[in-house]
């Protein structure tokens, strides 16, 4: 469940979203599990948009996301709380817009893990957006979510292509 305002202004958009959620622990995670885990996550964004000539915006969000993980003894050696940060900064021309994506994860008893990702998308004729990019372009820390490698490697970038419609 969520909730968000905007306030719009002279070509200036200034918005807040706030959400609550409990969703399934991921299979690769807790494979004994049974589906019985749950994650417990509170949100808050902040985002705002600003139009430019000749149909450019420049935008910026911010969302911290705190999270709980209800029966930890189904994940052993996993924290069972933990906090991601994410900083979205993007502009555009047109059609045509760039986001620089900054994630930052702390998990008790770890070292914080960071990433940077990069997508690059076009507004369609028929109300779409294609956007195709990039996670984890550039890392810093080991990521807690990702799967065990047999070599203990990190995961490494992650492509991306994504078509959202308006409907």
């Amino acid at each position: 469940a969520g909730s968000a305002t905007l306030f719009q202004r002279n070509g200036t958009r200034v918005g807040i979203g706030a959400g609550t959620s409990r969703t399934p622990v991921p299979a690769w995670m807790a494979p004994n599990a049974a589906g019985n885990g749950r994650i417990d996550l509170n949100d808050i964004t902040i985002f705002s948009q600003k139009a430019l000539p000749r149909e450019g915006y420049i935008s910026i969000a911010g969302t911290v996301a705190k999270a709980r993980l209800q029966a930890p003894s189904e994940i052993p050696g996993f924290s069972n709380r933990w906090t991601a940060r994410q900083l979205n900064l993007g502009g555009g021309v047109g059609n045509f817009g760039v986001n620089v994506i900054g994630e930052v994860v702390d998990t008790p008893g770890q070292h914080r893990w960071s990433s940077m990702g990069l997508g690059l998308s076009w507004r369609t004729p028929w109300s779409g957006q294609l956007t195709v990019g990039a996670d984890n372009l550039v890392t810093r820390g080991k990521n807690p979510f990702a799967p065990a490698t047999e070599q203990g490697e990190d995961e490494g970038a992650v492509p991306y292509v994504r078509y959202e419609q308006d409907l």
